[in-house]
């Protein structure tokens, strides 16, 4: 017999156990302890009153985890993770999941749901789409690795601009942030993050950088989002400028995350630079589907 319940309603060893059975198989190993789990829930603001377990004959048997917020006027809504158990599969658990998430974000008076999903994963793009989920972007993971000074971004400055260094919040009032960006690399999100403003001589944003240092023996560099105000004509040149900052650190690796294949100009730059496309270790490659639904349209199966 199949029970949908709220995980805030069952215990976190419970929601743990379906969250590693379910993606045991997945195409990247994000098995978690129970420690692990609940840090992931409260950092990236997943709620557990918006997510539901589903219960087979009493064992967990799925997972559907949902957060939401208002970014700029609108409510938000994440999938930050949908999974069965392999041995609970084709019995319609999964869109038992997503129809209960769906009523919560109606109830919630949520405008727009977002979520991601390998673009090797069909069975489950189709599913979202099914829902009225609609692919609007895709979603790289580039990489360089051993990056060294040699690289083709040499400047260290442009004429009139000068580079301010701080924290991930200074860029969220900005005028051209992207608000629609994919969750995770929203800048709250962005867990000991850094940030480069880009200023002209009055002061006035134009261009901004988020990433993350993790430093330590294996270290590596994250760029989570690099944009230049379009209305400029020293884009390019600034997008390189904040680019060349990446490779002063003392990372063996710099990669991106969840970036847009729709910013063809960062992609381009980063090319030039020599990023090549991350693979999995079953050399699947690691891309993934932008998708979202509004929550006001009609759903078309």
């Amino acid at each position: 017999m199949l029970k949908i319940k709220t995980l805030s309603d069952v215990p976190i060893r419970d929601a743990c156990e379906a969250w590693n059975n379910g993606f045991m198989d997945y195409y990247v190993k994000i098995q978690m302890s129970v420690s692990q789990f609940t840090f992931r829930l409260g950092w990236d603001e997943l709620s557990p009153d918006y997510s539901f377990i589903a219960y087979y004959n009493e064992i967990p048997a799925g997972i559907i985890l949902n957060g939401i917020t208002e970014i700029n006027g609108k409510r938000l809504a994440w999938n930050g993770g949908t999974s069965v158990a392999a041995s609970f599969r084709k019995q319609g658990i999964a869109k038992k999941l997503m129809e209960s998430s769906l009523e919560i974000y109606k109830r919630e008076n949520v405008d727009i749901a977002t979520l991601e999903a390998f673009t090797v994963n069909h069975a489950a793009i189709r599913l979202y789409e099914s829902f009225g989920y609609r692919v609007v972007d895709q979603l790289l993971f580039l990489k360089k690795t051993e990056p060294d000074e040699k690289s083709t971004f040499t400047n260290d400055k442009i004429q009139g601009y000068t580079l301010h260094r701080g924290l991930p919040q200074d860029v969220s009032e900005l005028s051209f942030y992207q608000h629609g960006a994919p969750w995770k690399t929203q800048w709250k999100f962005i867990r000991g993050g850094e940030s480069i403003i880009v200023k002209d001589r009055n002061g006035e944003a134009a261009g901004y950088m988020l990433y993350q240092n993790i430093r330590g023996k294996d270290g590596k560099t994250i760029l989570f989002q690099c944009e230049a105000d379009e209305r400029l004509p020293a884009r390019s040149e600034m997008i390189q400028l904040m680019i060349g900052q990446l490779f002063k650190t003392d990372s063996r690796m710099i990669s991106t995350y969840n970036l847009p294949r729709k910013n063809h100009f960062l992609i381009n730059n980063l090319i030039n630079a020599g990023f090549i496309e991350s693979f999995t270790d079953q050399k699947i490659p690691l891309k993934q589907v932008f998708m979202k639904k509004t929550m006001n349209e009609t759903t078309v199966d």
